[in-house]
């Protein structure tokens, strides 16, 4: 199952190479444009290139898609800055709204609850990632719900979005972490060496 992983994070990292290299070089967006998609190819690339045998590697990437999940949670509730000012969303009403673009082959209606829910589950991961409890159990969920998102892009027609943030990079990732050792500086770790110096 390991290897499988490894094989769909390498297989996510050449398609977004390969978006990478048409936005440039076909469409002429600037680097600027492409900071984030090419930060998480180098990080996620990292992790693939060590096979995940780098403790630290992963436990910065586990941190890396914990924080994605919180500046995302931040930005939807204005945290981040007001609509239009350099943000994804600005305010939770502009959040639902993206929520119904994402989800385009639902009725509308469905857009609160939906927005409501992922909010929760990104809160949830993002606290759990970003302090390293119950790592492997978090990251595997992170993995599915990034997944989750990633095709409800697709289906959208969102595919550009998709590659943006990356979506499908830090979910095979999450997948990939969750069967690594990525414990260090994380709660998981101090709790263990509570238990054994109990012991």
């Amino acid at each position: 199952m390991k290897q499988f992983a490894f094989a769909l994070l390498w297989l996510s990292l050449a398609a977004e190479c390969a978006y990478l290299a048409f936005t440039r070089l076909v469409l002429h967006l600037t680097w600027g444009h492409l900071v984030q998609p090419l930060v998480f190819v180098l990080f996620f690339g990292s992790l693939a290139a060590t096979q995940g045998r780098i403790r630290w590697i992963a436990s910065l990437l586990r941190v890396v898609i914990g924080a994605e999940f919180a500046l995302s949670v931040a930005d939807r509730f204005g945290l981040l800055g007001p609509p239009g000012h350099g943000v994804s969303w600005g305010n939770f009403a502009h959040f639902v709204a993206y929520t119904h673009q994402v989800n385009a082959f639902l009725p509308a209606s469905f857009a609160p609850f939906l927005a409501v829910l992922a909010t929760f589950f990104e809160t949830v991961f993002g606290v759990a990632l970003v302090l390293g409890i119950c790592i492997p159990d978090v990251t595997r969920g992170a993995a599915v719900l990034l997944c989750v998102f990633g095709s409800a892009m697709l289906l959208s027609g969102l595919v550009e979005s998709q590659f943006f943030y990356g979506v499908f990079v830090l979910a095979t990732g999450a997948w990939v972490i969750s069967m690594t050792d990525a414990t260090w500086l994380s709660l998981d770790d101090l709790l263990r060496r509570f238990r054994l110096r109990a012991a």
